[in-house]
């Protein structure tokens, strides 16, 4: 007897079973090693978000290291409007020549990486319609056009701009607490918790020495938005990298939390 062929209905609620299953296997299986350099999307726009002090601005300032080495493109070293003039021109005598410091995005060059700190300052959720926030949505919608990729700087994206959020090719997560699951956006709670137990992985429930903070402060868990997966690399700090950089851009955070409407 001949197998009578599915209905539609039927073919649906299949395909569903089949899309839950290969959302569960990406969630629930090891991510994948590779590098920055492999990793990378350029042009593109990524997010890096996590715990204060555990290496956010660095891996994002290795990646633009990274392709500056390897593509010989400018980094713009972005910074808020809010920054103090003094505190702008020591961050820029502590980089290298090929990076800018910039507090206006009209300085943004074409082919180049845009290392964009302290991102929800301006491109908080509550200002979606401002002026900054539009003027960003214009920039991210031309961005591949002008041959940049885009590195966000956050602590979580519930701070951000969804405009932002939508547009990202990858995000990366360097050591999320617990809490960060729990008052994530919705659409990202599954992906922040696999973030959370990546790290707490590695700790293994060791005591949180010196040495083990070095070790998950060199970890970045990746989630490729484009071909949905997860990746994982570990990362150096730039050359040009110092304990006084790290602290000048540590002051920048503390002033633009006590800014009004943070």
């Amino acid at each position: 007897m001949a197998t009578q062929p599915k209905s539609f209905a039927e073919q649906l609620r299949q395909r569903r079973r089949e899309k839950e299953e290969e959302y569960s296997r990406v969630i629930m299986e090891p991510p994948t090693p590779t590098t920055i350099l492999k990793s990378m999307p350029f042009p593109g726009v990524i997010l890096i978000m996590g715990t204060r002090r555990y290496g956010k601005t660095g891996v994002a300032h290795e990646i633009g290291a990274q392709m500056h080495k390897t593509r010989g493109v400018p980094v713009m070293v972005h910074l808020p409007k809010t920054t103090p003039e003094p505190l702008r021109k020591q961050i820029q005598r502590l980089l290298p020549t090929w990076a800018k410091v910039t507090t206006d995005k009209k300085e943004w060059e074409k082919n180049s990486v845009v290392i964009y700190d302290e991102a929800a300052q301006t491109a908080h959720a509550r200002r979606t319609q401002s002026g900054d926030a539009v003027e960003l949505d214009n920039l991210i919608g031309v961005s591949g056009q002008r041959n940049q990729l885009l590195a966000f700087i956050s602590h979580h994206s519930k701070k951000l701009d969804p405009n932002v959020v939508r547009e990202v090719n990858r995000i990366i997560w360097k050591r999320p607490t617990y809490a960060y699951q729990l008052f994530e956006r919705d659409e990202l709670s599954d992906y922040v918790m696999k973030a959370y137990e990546y790290f707490a992985d590695l700790r293994k429930g060791k005591p949180l020495t010196d040495a083990m903070k070095t070790t998950l402060r060199r970890a970045n868990l990746m989630l490729d938005m484009d071909d949905f997966s997860f990746l994982s690399f570990n990362n150096k700090l730039p050359e040009y990298w110092t304990e006084q950089l790290s602290c000048l851009f540590e002051d920048i955070s503390k002033i633009n939390r006590s800014a009004p409407g943070y």
